[in-house]
């Protein structure tokens, strides 16, 4: 995987991981991040859903449930608040499972359109490895 910023809003970057096989055909990349950086896309989606509408931003939250040998333990849901009149709460939830190898998250998947940054800031899209 490689190191990189992303972005889906021209505003918020995040760091994130990406693995080049993970982009979709319009270049779109799969950004996997660390809980921190979880934490951070669970903060902005909250504001913003206080800021413009809860049907219309999907909101990160992140429940945390203690230590389990010695390593933090938390649930990471995606609520997709647009979806609630017409489906099940169950249908309008995701709940996140860490990588098993490198326990980082898929935060809104392809589906949310991250885009990759360069090094100077740029848009790398369509997204290309160095």
């Amino acid at each position: 995987m490689i190191e990189t910023l992303v972005s889906n809003n021209d505003r918020d970057r995040y760091p994130a991981h990406v693995n080049p096989a993970e982009v979709n055909e319009e270049g779109y990349v799969l950004p996997w991040f660390d809980l921190e950086t979880v934490r951070r896309i669970a903060e902005k989606t909250q504001d913003d859903a206080v800021d413009f509408s809860w049907g219309s931003i999907d909101t990160v939250h992140v429940i945390d449930g203690g230590c389990e040998r010695g390593e933090p333990r938390a649930l990471v849901v995606i609520v997709t608040w647009m979806y609630m009149p017409e489906k099940s709460a169950e249908e309008a939830t995701e709940v996140l499972a860490p990588h098993p190898e490198t326990g980082l998250y898929a935060v809104g998947g392809l589906p949310w359109c991250w885009y990759a940054l360069d090094d100077d800031l740029s848009l790398n899209f369509p997204f290309r490895a160095k």
